[in-house]
């Protein structure tokens, strides 16, 4: 199989136990290149998760890895771009969750609220990724507002045990409540640093 690193190609044999040196490799050439890891694309497949258990399942039918990667400004500046765009398109459906809850759940409200929590995920850990990066005081465009962001985000930390509780106890009201009049104000804010953020954003 080959993989494709921009002007890079590197060749292994289909075994499992070159997964690791797959990844290792594809790290120390970024790395040299000064860019970070974005996805995978595996033989026409798009993969943004999972990558090397994916490639381990799989491996013997692999014949070509592209590494798509892009430099530190793309990176954060992609990041602000995908996380204002989530916190602004859940808005209207949180509310609609918090109604859900107000009367009787069914499963889709359910649903809804798993997939929830799994975009809050995703927002903690994109930002934990950029806070990795040591240069990203220099990138981001407006440092002060990006903690500002960065505190917003943190509310929901603290949101989330208090919720899970709530289902747990199944106290629809107090799940609608709180979604209603905790969550939807942190999303609100998020976007509009968000939206600051993504308008000052360096290139």
């Amino acid at each position: 199989m080959h993989v494709y690193i921009k002007d890079e190609i590197l060749k292994y044999s289909n075994d499992t136990e070159n997964v690791e040196k797959i990844f290792n490799n594809i790290n120390v050439t970024l790395e040299k290149m000064g860019l970070q890891f974005s996805h995978l694309i595996v033989d026409d497949e798009v993969i943004y998760d999972n990558y090397y258990n994916y490639i381990t399942e799989n491996i013997r039918g692999v014949k070509k890895i592209e590494v798509i990667a892009v430099t530190i400004v793309e990176m954060i500046n992609e990041s602000i771009i995908l996380a204002e765009q989530y916190a602004k398109n859940a808005i209207p459906i949180i509310n609609r969750l918090a109604e859900g809850f107000y009367q009787k759940p069914n499963q889709n409200i359910w649903s809804q609220l798993t997939d929830l929590f799994e975009g809050i995920q995703w927002i903690i850990q994109s930002i934990s990724q950029i806070n990795l990066i040591e240069a990203s005081k220099d990138v981001v465009s407006d440092y002060g507002v990006w903690n500002e962001y960065v505190q917003e985000v943190s509310k929901l930390n603290d949101i989330i045990p208090e919720l899970e509780n709530a289902i747990l106890n199944k106290d629809n009201i107090l799940i609608g409540d709180m979604l209603l009049y905790e969550i939807i104000p942190v999303f609100e804010t998020m976007t509009e640093k968000l939206g600051v953020l993504k308008s000052e954003a360096v290139n």
